[in-house]
């Protein structure tokens, strides 16, 4: 099994969406008017954050958010790609050795092939 299947499928299934619960408008607006009025008032935008276009502090949260997302996602696909040329070093590691395995072993095959010919050649025996 491929053990990359097995974080693909985990994050999607933690990423799938999901039905909220049937109270939780209620509990939102509990805890809103739980709050001090204080609290509760919207940040003022300076003129200068409206020029460039980043008005409210929750622009700057999302973009902070997806800048991090898109270095978690780049870190993730570095660590996949090296996690794969590990595996296919290995691999090629592995098969190296079974040739040199395999070529040891019909070197000797070989050996005690031509062996009884040589003797019976010696012997005299067409």
């Amino acid at each position: 099994m491929n053990p990359f299947m097995n974080i693909d499928d985990e994050l999607r299934e933690a990423l799938r969406r999901k039905q909220a619960p049937a109270d939780l408008a209620d509990r939102v607006l509990a805890r809103i008017n739980e709050q001090p009025a204080q609290e509760r008032q919207a940040v003022p935008i300076s003129i200068g954050h409206r020029r460039q276009g980043m008005g409210a502090p929750g622009v700057r949260r999302w973009l902070a958010a997806a800048a991090v997302l898109a270095v978690a996602a780049g870190g993730a696909e570095r660590y996949y790609t090296q996690q794969r040329a590990a595996e296919a070093a290995r691999v090629q590691e592995e098969l190296r050795i079974a040739l040199q395995i395999t070529s040891e072993t019909l070197a000797v095959v070989q050996s005690k092939l031509s062996q009884p010919a040589e003797n019976e050649a010696g012997k005299g025996i067409p």
